[in-house]
């Protein structure tokens, strides 16, 4: 059971790394280094450990933050299956779901993939 729990813990903290690294690379600075800076935080081992509690409130609050600024990502104008100006360049895959939240991750994601394909 502590292999399980030792891997799980590194599973959540690499996780948080690279969804932090994803949204630096889409444009979302603040959330990225908060992200980014949890997973060092996480990472480094310490000898006094605040309480379980105080953890998972602390990670679920950032995460809050992290979600509160995705739901402010402005989603483009649905242009009817046709580009009519080329603003920001975005992946093919983003494709509105109906769902804005789910929309703004997609969009998030396409603006990363978009930057890191090469060119």
């Amino acid at each position: 059971m502590d292999r399980f729990k030792k891997a799980a813990r590194w599973a959540g903290i690499a996780l948080t790394g690279i969804i932090g690294i994803i949204l630096l690379g889409a444009g979302k600075v603040q959330s990225g280094t908060l992200l980014i800076l949890t997973a060092f935080a996480l990472a480094v081992p310490t000898r006094r450990r605040p309480p379980l509690w105080v953890r998972i409130v602390l990670i679920a609050a950032i995460y809050g933050l992290v979600a509160l600024n995705i739901s402010t990502t402005s989603l483009p104008a649905p242009s009817n299956g046709m580009t009519v100006a080329c603003g920001e360049e975005y992946a093919d895959w983003y494709t509105p779901t109906g769902i804005e939240f789910v929309d703004q991750l997609q969009y998030l994601l396409s603006g990363f993939l978009a930057q890191a394909a090469p060119s």
